[in-house]
């Protein structure tokens, strides 16, 4: 084989996600789907000199890991989805990069999201496969069924499933999974193939178990609390929470810059989104902790921070958690004999701010913060220990 030989078949060949499979560390190998055949490489240099292209030479597997069951391959997939997800909050690239891994080791015709865009219809999002429908009612067709129903739908033959709507004639079989988020659904994954009876209760298992990943267990909310730096600091330290980030919520402006935000002409306040475990730590203690770090009196001003932007507000996305946060609120100005300037509103938007105030204290620590020292310890204790 010459040179030119190795390194066109290298180029050419389409990539498969890097995987820990069978013993083969992704950190020295490369994986790749050939003719729907997982192939394990391992890279060499070129043994052309002239040549500074890496050579392939493939790796036999064990016969076990070649002739994998559909249900073994779902559960050496489950872990990768979870890992690959980990810290990522987008929807859509969490829903894009689920697709990628369904579709790359099982190979369906076509596999994508629709989501929830109003109480009567889906829209189509993240897929690979043929152009589909881009709207779907509710009820209509095996994806809108299983909205409709809140049940996964496997259909053996789609031209014997009522009402079904061809988005083509090449789709033989299909199963639609409901994505549920917090107790309604969110979305579905729909998945055809060009054979019929492909799917099965296995496909429905573990395919549940995929979709309860998109979304998870965790839960968002939103703290307005003056200076976001400070503030995300000390959410930071509060065991079960996950995952934090500082930016600006419910004002007019679309997008706005921190200079923009600034000027107290976009009706943003600094906000903190708190992603958290409820399992490990529950809104009524995130709310109590708020209202502890804050002064919760003071309008548009804490500390030395003063402006609208600096005003103080809890923010839901979860008409449930309304109840919980009024609750809280309630007990605390009863105890204190009069009302917060706390606002409490669904949030209506929030934009991520630039990268340098993101965890800006972590970045510079010896930066600006309104907040006390001993605030900090007290993000940091149990529950039993306030």
């Amino acid at each position: 084989m010459s040179c030119t030989e190795y390194c066109e078949r290298l180029v050419n060949m389409p990539p498969m996600l890097l995987g820990n499979i069978g013993g083969i560390s992704a950190h020295n190998t490369q994986a790749w789907n050939y003719d729907s055949v997982p192939v394990f490489l391992y890279l060499a240099e070129c043994p052309w000199e002239h040549c500074t292209i890496i050579e392939l030479k493939t790796l036999s597997l064990p016969e076990k890991l070649m002739n994998m069951t559909k249900e073994e391959k779902y559960l050496a997939l489950l872990p990768q989805i979870q890992a690959l997800l980990a810290g990522e909050t987008d929807e859509v690239a969490r829903m894009s990069n689920i697709v990628a891994m369904l579709n790359s080791e099982f190979g369906f015709w076509w596999t994508g999201f629709y989501r929830v865009a109003s109480s009567e219809e889906l829209v189509l999002g993240p897929f690979q496969g043929p152009v589909a429908c881009m709207r779907i009612a509710k009820g209509r067709g095996v994806c809108g069924t299983s909205w409709n129903e809140e049940r996964t739908v496997i259909v053996p033959d789609v031209e014997l499933f009522p009402g079904h709507i061809a988005c083509s004639s090449e789709s033989r079989s299909e199963i639609v999974v409901p994505c549920w988020k917090r107790g309604r659904i969110a979305a579905v994954l729909d998945i055809d193939s060009k054979d019929l009876n492909t799917f099965d209760e296995v496909d429905r298992k573990y395919l549940e178990e995929v979709t309860s990943l998109l979304y998870g267990k965790e839960r968002d909310i939103w703290f307005a609390a003056g200076c976001f730096w400070g503030a995300q600091k000390f959410f930071k330290h509060v065991d079960g929470v996950v995952f934090t980030e500082v930016g600006f919520a419910n004002g007019w402006e679309t997008d706005p810059t921190y200079k923009q935000v600034y000027t107290d002409e976009t009706g943003h306040a600094e906000c903190v989104h708190v992603r958290y475990d409820p399992e490990k730590v529950s809104l009524e203690r995130l709310v109590n902790l708020f209202l502890n770090m804050i002064d919760p009196f003071s309008l548009n001003k804490q500390g030395e921070d003063e402006g609208t932007r600096y005003r103080t507000g809890v923010y839901y996305d979860n008409g449930e958690d309304r109840e919980v946060i009024e609750t809280v609120l309630g007990s605390f100005e009863n105890k204190a004999g009069r009302k917060s300037a706390v606002e409490l509103q669904p949030l209506r938007c929030f934009y991520k701010a630039e990268e340098y105030h993101q965890n800006y204290l972590d970045k510079n620590p010896g930066g600006y913060c309104h907040l006390s020292p001993a605030i900090f310890e007290l993000a940091q204790k149990t529950p039993k220990e306030q």
